[in-house]
Protein backbone atom coordinates (compact mmCIF):
# COMPACT_ATOMS: atom_id res chain seq x y z
CA UNK A 1 0.00 0.00 0.00
CA UNK A 2 1.05 3.78 -1.20
CA UNK A 3 2.18 5.54 1.78
CA UNK A 4 1.13 8.77 0.17
CA UNK A 5 -2.59 10.03 -0.66
CA UNK A 6 -4.05 10.18 -3.95
CA UNK A 7 -3.72 13.89 -4.18
CA UNK A 8 0.44 13.33 -3.07
CA UNK A 9 0.94 10.82 -5.70
CA UNK A 10 -1.12 12.88 -8.38
CA UNK A 11 1.63 15.71 -7.29
CA UNK A 12 4.57 13.55 -7.37
CA UNK A 13 3.61 11.88 -10.68
CA UNK A 14 3.29 15.08 -12.27
CA UNK A 15 6.73 16.50 -10.98
CA UNK A 16 8.50 13.31 -12.37
CA UNK A 17 6.89 13.81 -15.84
CA UNK A 18 7.58 17.76 -15.60
CA UNK A 19 11.05 16.93 -15.11
CA UNK A 20 11.35 14.19 -17.67
CA UNK A 21 9.53 16.81 -20.30
CA UNK A 22 12.59 19.63 -19.25
CA UNK A 23 15.22 16.71 -19.22
CA UNK A 24 14.29 15.67 -22.58
CA UNK A 25 14.48 19.33 -24.08
CA UNK A 26 17.55 20.01 -22.06
CA UNK A 27 19.35 16.32 -23.87
CA UNK A 28 17.75 17.45 -27.76
CA UNK A 29 19.13 21.00 -28.17
CA UNK A 30 22.10 20.02 -26.08
CA UNK A 31 22.63 17.38 -29.15
CA UNK A 32 20.99 19.85 -31.75
CA UNK A 33 23.25 22.33 -31.74
CA UNK A 34 26.20 19.97 -32.70
CA UNK A 35 24.48 18.03 -35.18
CA UNK A 36 24.02 20.93 -36.76
CA UNK A 37 27.44 22.44 -36.53
CA UNK A 38 28.59 19.34 -38.49
CA UNK A 39 26.42 18.98 -41.11
CA UNK A 40 26.40 22.85 -41.71
CA UNK A 41 26.65 23.53 -45.18
CA UNK A 42 29.37 26.19 -46.28
CA UNK A 43 27.19 28.58 -47.45
CA UNK A 44 25.39 28.37 -44.19
CA UNK A 45 27.96 28.83 -42.10
CA UNK A 46 26.98 32.30 -41.91
CA UNK A 47 24.06 31.01 -39.57
CA UNK A 48 26.26 29.06 -37.09
CA UNK A 49 25.98 32.12 -34.50
CA UNK A 50 22.42 31.14 -34.38
CA UNK A 51 22.40 27.34 -34.21
CA UNK A 52 25.47 28.07 -31.28
CA UNK A 53 22.60 30.24 -29.18
CA UNK A 54 20.21 27.03 -29.38
CA UNK A 55 22.47 26.38 -26.25
CA UNK A 56 21.00 28.75 -24.32
CA UNK A 57 17.97 26.47 -24.13
CA UNK A 58 19.32 24.02 -21.97
CA UNK A 59 20.71 26.75 -20.04
CA UNK A 60 17.65 28.29 -19.08
CA UNK A 61 15.70 24.93 -18.50
CA UNK A 62 18.52 23.74 -16.09
CA UNK A 63 18.36 27.03 -14.25
CA UNK A 64 14.29 26.40 -13.69
CA UNK A 65 15.52 22.82 -12.49
CA UNK A 66 18.21 24.12 -9.93
CA UNK A 67 17.64 27.66 -9.54
CA UNK A 68 20.99 28.11 -7.96
CA UNK A 69 23.59 30.82 -9.23
CA UNK A 70 26.65 28.01 -8.72
CA UNK A 71 24.39 25.73 -11.04
CA UNK A 72 23.85 28.38 -13.35
CA UNK A 73 27.52 29.58 -13.65
CA UNK A 74 28.76 26.07 -13.59
CA UNK A 75 26.50 25.16 -17.10
CA UNK A 76 27.33 28.06 -18.45
CA UNK A 77 31.31 27.63 -18.45
CA UNK A 78 30.84 23.96 -19.19
CA UNK A 79 28.60 24.97 -22.63
CA UNK A 80 30.97 27.44 -23.38
CA UNK A 81 33.65 25.21 -23.51
CA UNK A 82 31.58 22.38 -24.92
CA UNK A 83 31.10 24.77 -27.86
CA UNK A 84 34.58 25.69 -28.62
CA UNK A 85 35.66 22.22 -28.42
CA UNK A 86 33.02 20.79 -30.66
CA UNK A 87 33.68 24.02 -32.69
CA UNK A 88 37.90 23.23 -32.89
CA UNK A 89 37.28 19.18 -33.56
CA UNK A 90 35.00 20.79 -36.36
CA UNK A 91 37.92 23.37 -38.28
CA UNK A 92 41.25 21.56 -36.89
CA UNK A 93 41.68 25.52 -36.28
CA UNK A 94 40.76 28.67 -35.30
CA UNK A 95 41.44 32.17 -37.20
CA UNK A 96 41.00 35.88 -35.92
CA UNK A 97 37.79 36.58 -37.13
CA UNK A 98 36.03 33.50 -35.97
CA UNK A 99 37.64 33.44 -32.41
CA UNK A 100 36.46 36.92 -32.47
CA UNK A 101 32.88 35.91 -33.56
CA UNK A 102 33.20 33.26 -30.99
CA UNK A 103 33.80 35.34 -27.73
CA UNK A 104 31.41 37.89 -28.90
CA UNK A 105 28.76 35.52 -29.31
CA UNK A 106 29.79 33.81 -25.93
CA UNK A 107 29.17 37.13 -24.13
CA UNK A 108 25.94 38.16 -25.95
CA UNK A 109 24.56 34.39 -24.75
CA UNK A 110 26.35 34.83 -21.34
CA UNK A 111 24.56 38.40 -21.20
CA UNK A 112 20.88 36.78 -21.69
CA UNK A 113 21.62 34.07 -19.70
CA UNK A 114 22.57 35.90 -17.02
CA UNK A 115 19.63 38.60 -17.72
CA UNK A 116 16.89 35.78 -17.39
CA UNK A 117 18.27 34.66 -14.53
CA UNK A 118 18.56 37.22 -12.34
CA UNK A 119 14.59 37.73 -12.85
CA UNK A 120 13.95 34.22 -12.29
CA UNK A 121 15.87 33.75 -9.21
CA UNK A 122 14.44 37.19 -8.00
CA UNK A 123 11.02 35.96 -8.93
CA UNK A 124 11.72 32.69 -7.16
CA UNK A 125 13.25 34.47 -3.46
CA UNK A 126 9.68 36.81 -3.70
CA UNK A 127 7.42 33.91 -3.71
CA UNK A 128 9.25 31.83 -1.36
CA UNK A 129 9.09 34.93 1.02
CA UNK A 130 5.41 35.49 0.00
CA UNK A 131 4.71 31.72 0.51
CA UNK A 132 6.70 32.72 4.24
CA UNK A 133 4.44 35.24 4.80
CA UNK A 134 1.39 33.45 4.93
CA UNK A 135 2.37 30.31 7.24
CA UNK A 136 4.68 32.11 9.92
CA UNK A 137 3.42 34.25 12.61
CA UNK A 138 5.49 37.60 12.53
CA UNK A 139 5.30 38.02 15.91
CA UNK A 140 6.92 34.52 17.37
CA UNK A 141 8.52 33.35 14.79
CA UNK A 142 6.31 29.98 14.86
CA UNK A 143 3.79 28.91 11.98
CA UNK A 144 0.68 29.87 12.27
CA UNK A 145 -2.79 28.46 12.09
CA UNK A 146 -2.86 27.88 8.62
CA UNK A 147 0.11 26.00 8.52
CA UNK A 148 -1.65 24.01 11.46
CA UNK A 149 -4.71 23.15 9.51
CA UNK A 150 -2.50 21.91 6.37
CA UNK A 151 -0.43 19.57 8.53
CA UNK A 152 -3.21 18.60 9.72
CA UNK A 153 -4.29 17.81 6.51
CA UNK A 154 -1.33 15.43 5.72
CA UNK A 155 -0.58 14.57 9.49
CA UNK A 156 -4.13 12.38 9.81
CA UNK A 157 -4.16 10.78 7.07
CA UNK A 158 -0.27 9.49 6.88
CA UNK A 159 -0.56 8.07 10.79
CA UNK A 160 -3.63 6.31 9.67
CA UNK A 161 -1.85 5.03 7.00
CA UNK A 162 1.47 3.72 8.56
CA UNK A 163 -0.78 3.17 11.32
CA UNK A 164 1.65 4.96 14.39
CA UNK A 165 0.55 7.55 17.28
CA UNK A 166 -0.33 11.02 16.71
CA UNK A 167 -0.66 13.20 19.72
CA UNK A 168 -1.39 16.62 19.75
CA UNK A 169 -0.63 19.73 22.69
CA UNK A 170 -2.39 22.56 23.38
CA UNK A 171 -0.66 25.33 25.59
CA UNK A 172 -2.31 28.13 27.36
CA UNK A 173 -0.50 31.10 28.67
CA UNK A 174 -1.78 31.48 32.55
CA UNK A 175 -2.71 34.80 33.77
CA UNK A 176 -1.75 36.57 30.15
CA UNK A 177 -4.61 39.15 30.44
CA UNK A 178 -3.32 40.29 33.57
CA UNK A 179 0.63 40.34 32.57
CA UNK A 180 -0.90 42.39 29.75
CA UNK A 181 -2.97 44.24 31.75
CA UNK A 182 -0.05 45.19 34.49
CA UNK A 183 2.65 45.76 32.19
CA UNK A 184 1.14 46.62 28.95
CA UNK A 185 0.42 44.86 25.47
CA UNK A 186 4.39 45.85 24.32
CA UNK A 187 4.86 43.01 27.60
CA UNK A 188 2.60 41.04 26.62
CA UNK A 189 4.74 40.40 23.16
CA UNK A 190 7.44 39.71 25.18
CA UNK A 191 6.05 37.41 26.65
CA UNK A 192 4.40 35.33 23.68
CA UNK A 193 8.17 35.41 22.15
CA UNK A 194 9.64 34.23 25.19
CA UNK A 195 6.70 31.45 25.32
CA UNK A 196 8.41 30.74 21.35
CA UNK A 197 11.61 30.51 22.21
CA UNK A 198 11.14 27.83 24.70
CA UNK A 199 9.11 25.80 22.33
CA UNK A 200 11.37 26.15 19.60
CA UNK A 201 13.89 24.84 22.13
CA UNK A 202 11.83 21.28 23.10
CA UNK A 203 10.44 20.25 20.31
CA UNK A 204 11.77 17.95 17.46
CA UNK A 205 12.09 18.55 13.72
CA UNK A 206 9.31 15.88 12.79
CA UNK A 207 6.81 18.12 15.67
CA UNK A 208 4.71 20.96 13.72
CA UNK A 209 4.33 23.77 16.47
CA UNK A 210 2.54 26.87 16.09
CA UNK A 211 1.08 29.75 17.70
CA UNK A 212 -2.58 28.66 17.15
CA UNK A 213 -3.73 31.96 18.09
CA UNK A 214 -3.80 34.93 21.13
CA UNK A 215 -2.02 33.21 24.12
CA UNK A 216 -2.33 29.52 22.93
CA UNK A 217 0.10 27.31 20.84
CA UNK A 218 0.13 23.47 19.52
CA UNK A 219 2.58 21.46 18.94
CA UNK A 220 1.17 18.19 16.66
CA UNK A 221 3.67 14.79 17.64
CA UNK A 222 3.79 12.18 14.89
CA UNK A 223 4.58 8.95 15.92
CA UNK A 224 4.17 9.75 19.56
CA UNK A 225 1.75 8.15 22.39
CA UNK A 226 -0.09 9.63 25.16
CA UNK A 227 3.11 8.62 27.15
CA UNK A 228 5.59 10.27 25.17
CA UNK A 229 3.45 13.20 24.76
CA UNK A 230 3.18 14.17 28.08
CA UNK A 231 6.84 13.66 29.14
CA UNK A 232 7.42 16.05 27.11
CA UNK A 233 4.52 18.23 27.98
CA UNK A 234 5.80 18.32 31.17
CA UNK A 235 9.30 19.25 30.35
CA UNK A 236 7.81 22.52 28.54
CA UNK A 237 6.01 23.40 31.80
CA UNK A 238 9.14 23.07 34.13
CA UNK A 239 10.99 24.98 31.56
CA UNK A 240 8.42 27.79 31.35
CA UNK A 241 8.18 27.71 34.97
CA UNK A 242 11.67 27.90 36.12
CA UNK A 243 12.23 30.64 33.08
CA UNK A 244 13.95 33.72 33.90
CA UNK A 245 11.05 36.46 32.23
CA UNK A 246 11.82 40.37 33.29
CA UNK A 247 10.27 43.16 30.96
CA UNK A 248 12.24 46.75 31.93
CA UNK A 249 14.43 45.06 34.69
CA UNK A 250 11.46 43.51 36.26
CA UNK A 251 11.41 39.33 37.19
CA UNK A 252 7.59 38.66 35.59
CA UNK A 253 6.29 35.01 37.14
CA UNK A 254 5.44 33.05 33.91
CA UNK A 255 3.76 29.58 33.87
CA UNK A 256 1.60 27.65 31.59
CA UNK A 257 -1.12 25.16 31.12
CA UNK A 258 -1.46 22.42 28.53
CA UNK A 259 -3.61 19.64 27.71
CA UNK A 260 -2.99 17.17 25.73
CA UNK A 261 -4.96 14.18 23.46
CA UNK A 262 -4.55 11.03 21.10
CA UNK A 263 -5.48 10.79 17.92
CA UNK A 264 -8.05 7.86 17.59
CA UNK A 265 -9.75 8.29 14.42
CA UNK A 266 -12.10 11.39 15.19
CA UNK A 267 -11.90 14.43 12.47
CA UNK A 268 -9.56 17.20 12.76
CA UNK A 269 -12.03 19.25 14.69
CA UNK A 270 -12.51 16.37 17.21
CA UNK A 271 -9.02 15.50 17.79
CA UNK A 272 -8.52 19.21 18.91
CA UNK A 273 -11.92 19.64 21.14
CA UNK A 274 -10.00 16.59 23.26
CA UNK A 275 -7.25 18.64 23.53
CA UNK A 276 -8.57 21.57 24.16
CA UNK A 277 -11.55 20.07 26.89
CA UNK A 278 -7.78 18.60 28.40
CA UNK A 279 -6.53 22.01 28.66
CA UNK A 280 -9.60 23.88 30.17
CA UNK A 281 -9.48 21.19 33.08
CA UNK A 282 -5.95 22.14 33.75
CA UNK A 283 -6.84 25.29 33.65
CA UNK A 284 -10.02 24.69 35.93
CA UNK A 285 -7.31 22.65 38.18
CA UNK A 286 -5.32 25.48 39.15
CA UNK A 287 -3.42 26.33 36.21
CA UNK A 288 0.57 25.59 35.61
CA UNK A 289 -0.11 21.72 35.08
CA UNK A 290 -0.51 19.07 31.93
CA UNK A 291 -3.60 17.30 31.99
CA UNK A 292 -4.44 14.11 29.34
CA UNK A 293 -7.46 13.60 28.02
CA UNK A 294 -9.36 10.08 28.76
CA UNK A 295 -12.27 9.04 26.77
Amino acid sequence: MSIFGVGEERGIYKEVRRKKILWSIIIIFTILPIVIAFNLKEELQRLSSFFWSLFLIPNIVIMILYPKWKVIVGTALFFVFFKYATHFIEEQSFNNIETVALILESFVDAAILFTVSYFVLRHNKLLKHMEKLTIVDSLTGLYNRRYFDLSMEKTIPFSQRINCPLSLIMIDIDHFKNINDKYGHLCGDEALKHIADIIKRNVRTSDAYVRFGGEEFAIILPNTDLGECKILAEHLRKDVNQSDFTYHQAHIPISISLGISLFKGENVEGFIEKADKALYTAKENGRNQVVMFRD
